[in-house]
């Protein structure tokens, strides 16, 4: 009996050791994407902790009235960053959301100057209709950009749910190209630790 309990023990183990294995090669082979032409990436902005919900209008030089990266998305952003580096891309175009939090998780990137880009500005995604527009403009706007250098999106959830379905975690990075003028997701890449 607990030689059987020893071997589903050691599957399970085994069987995460794949898992693991398996999601870092398809990491390795998304990143591989990026030197390739055609691709766009869509990052979450790092870390920033809280439910504050920012009305539309605000005062977006305030920071004290936004949700703001925290200690540990400050580190995670640095993180992105040298992730970029260390697969051999130190220069992107790097264009961010207007929004405390984004704007600062692209200048922690340290890939470049930061461009300030209205278009992926937050917005709450219970609001269907609108996140249908938004998606809508912001796929037309990314259609029109040239993929060298690699363009590289500092957004929110809200954002990049709404132009690929996926619910990103903070730091995720969406590598998504166009398809006969389709927008298609060509992987995910996790935040570094």
């Amino acid at each position: 009996m607990q030689r059987a309990n020893w071997s589903a023990a050691t599957f399970i183990l085994l069987a995460g050791i794949l898992l693991t294995v398996q999601a870092a090669s398809a990491s390795e082979e998304t990143w591989a994407l990026l030197k390739k032409p055609g691709h766009l990436v869509l990052v979450r902005h790092a870390n920033a902790p809280g439910i504050l919900e920012e009305p539309p209008g605000i005062d977006l030089r305030n920071c004290a009235i936004q949700r703001n990266l925290d200690e540990q998305g400050r580190a995670q952003a640095r993180r992105i960053g040298g992730a970029f580096r260390s697969h051999g891309i130190r220069q992107v175009r790097l264009l961010s959301s207007q929004f405390c939090r984004a704007l600062e998780t692209a200048r922690l990137m340290s890939l470049g100057k930061v461009e300030e880009f209205k278009l992926i500005n937050y917005f709450n995604f219970n609001d269907e209709t609108r996140a249908q527009i938004e998606a809508e403009k912001t796929v037309a706007q990314m259609k029109t950009m040239k993929t060298r250098p690699l363009p590289v999106l500092v957004t929110h959830i809200s954002n990049i749910k709404a132009v690929t379905g996926i619910t990103p975690g903070s730091g995720e990075m969406i590598v998504v190209r166009f398809e006969a003028g389709k927008l298609v997701v060509a992987g995910r890449i996790p935040p570094p630790n």
